[in-house]
């Protein structure tokens, strides 16, 4: 005798979860490749330049102006694919060099200035706190304008945002010792600071910034907490005049 009783059907939920959970999978992975993709095409555009930097670290007389320009290039499509403090101020320290290139050739290199100084604003527009793009806005800016005192609030940032920095001391320190005569007192003392931090591992770079500058003052108002150092200083500045 068949059972009268209504059949139930299995309830739909457990086969709609199964279609579900593999969509929002699926959608989930595509928005992550999404995120990602133009990271990862930013840094592999990016690599070149890469080593390019490590040689201007180095002062590397053997790097050659068809590798700055690869290396201009490259920053330049990484900035494309995404918006990077730091990329930025990459291609504005590339963009810098190859302008004194250009100056030293006897070329015009403001264009190339005045593309340092944009590509370090932006920069800092998307991370303020990169004391390298204060420098070189700094730098570009000095080149440009010709005014000292048109590049000491730049120079404040610079040192601000990373006061203890060796690597850049000695172009913070020059280029305040240009700017001297526009820095206020509390200015002047954190130029000393790099000053200070200039002579500490070479006297000699001191030397020849305050050759350059025409002005040994500040140089050693700047040392004198440190006998042995200014002295070292005095015996070398008065050597070879």
């Amino acid at each position: 005798m068949r059972d009268a009783r209504p059949r139930t059907r299995p309830h739909p939920r457990g086969g709609a979860r199964g279609v579900l959970l593999p969509c929002l999978a699926s959608v989930l992975g595509l928005a992550l490749i999404a995120v990602a993709f133009p990271r990862l095409m930013a840094a592999l555009h990016a690599i070149p330049a890469s080593a390019v930097l490590r040689q201007l670290d180095a002062s590397d007389p053997a790097l050659a102006p068809t590798q700055l320009l690869a290396a201009r290039h490259g920053l330049r499509l990484a900035a494309a694919w995404e918006d990077d403090g730091a990329t930025f101020v990459r291609l504005a320290r590339v963009d810098l060099s190859l302008a004194a290139r250009e100056y030293r050739a006897g070329g015009n290199p403001l264009p190339l200035v005045d593309e340092t100084i944009a590509a370090a604003r932006q920069g800092l527009a998307l991370a303020p706190a990169q004391a390298r793009g204060w420098l070189l806005l700094a730098e570009a800016t000095l080149a440009k304008t010709g005014d000292p005192g048109a590049v000491a609030p730049l120079l404040i940032e610079a040192i601000r945002a990373s006061p203890h920095d060796v690597w850049m001391a000695p172009n913070r320190a020059e280029l305040g010792l240009r700017a001297w005569p526009w820095l206020e007192p509390a200015a002047r003392e954190m130029v000393a600071g790099q000053i200070r931090l200039t002579a500490w591992p070479r006297v000699d770079r001191a030397v020849a910034m305050a050759r350059r500058t025409g002005d040994p003052g500040p140089v050693r108002e700047a040392l004198a907490s440190d006998p042995e150092r200014l002295r070292q200083f005095d015996v070398l500045y008065l050597q070879h005049r």
